[in-house]
This record gives C-alpha cells, sequence and structure tokens, in this order.
C-alpha cells in the first residue's frame, strides 16, 4: 500500500505536518516495503485551493491512502469524490510510528462525506 504523509522537513526522521495543503513535503511510503521518496509539495504556496492541489499531485504517485492531520473542505470533497482512503495520525509525530499503527489497524478514518450523517432524502 502506497502510503501519502505530510512532513516539516526533507527528512525520513522529519516530525509530520498537521497541514495537509500547506505542508512543504509528502513522504510517499510503502507500507509494507518501506521503500519511500520524499516530494516537496508544489502546492504549499498557493494562494487559495492549496489542498485540492496538493491531492492532484498525489495522484501521479498513485498513492493508496492519505494520512494527514487536517484535511480543508475542498480537500476532503476531492479525496472523497475519489474514495482515497484517508486517515488521521492524530497524536504521533513520526513517519515509522504512522505506519506501523497503519499496519496495525489502529488509525482511525476520516469521514469525509460532503452529507451530514443520518440525512435521507425521502
Amino acid at each position: 500500500m502506497k502510503l501519502a504523509i505530510a512532513l516539516k522537513e526533507n527528512d525520513y526522521n522529519s516530525s509530520v505536518d498537521e497541514r495537509f495543503g500547506r505542508a512543504p513535503f509528502f513522504i510517499i511510503i510503502d507500507s509494507d516495503t518501506k521503500e519511500f521518496e520524499i516530494i516537496e509539495n508544489e502546492a504549499k504556496d498557493e494562494a487559495t485551493g492549496a489542498g485540492l492541489k496538493a491531492v492532484k499531485n498525489l495522484l501521479k504517485y498513485e498513492i493508496d491512502t492519505i494520512i494527514a492531520g487536517e484535511i480543508g473542505p475542498k480537500a476532503g470533497e476531492l479525496i472523497y469524490d475519489l474514495e482515497i482512503p484517508t486517515f488521521k495520525f492524530k497524536d504521533l509525530e513520526k513517519v515509522d510510528e504512522i505506519v506501523k499503527a497503519f499496519n496495525e489497524n489502529t488509525l482511525e478514518k476520516y469521514n469525509l462525506s460532503p452529507k451530514p450523517m443520518g440525512l435521507r432524502k425521502a
């Protein structure tokens, strides 16, 4: 599984960044082999729509899953439409512990549905 995680620095041991769209870097890491690539977030300095552009850029790397601190509403809607599983890293700060938690199925999944829960058309 290819995971995308926002990083503060261009370093495997960097702390993760809460800001998905504004994070300086992303690590694309295989959850099984631990092979990884760190890429610059080309969207980080966008005036608006940084999250949307970040998602579109990550698609080039054939990611399977996003693990993030915060997801903005526009990026969340696109991620939802693309059906990309997205999880919260909560208080975890390092790539190793996030990948371990992902492999152990202990991360909480984001509910990015644009519709309030429980409302249905009659």
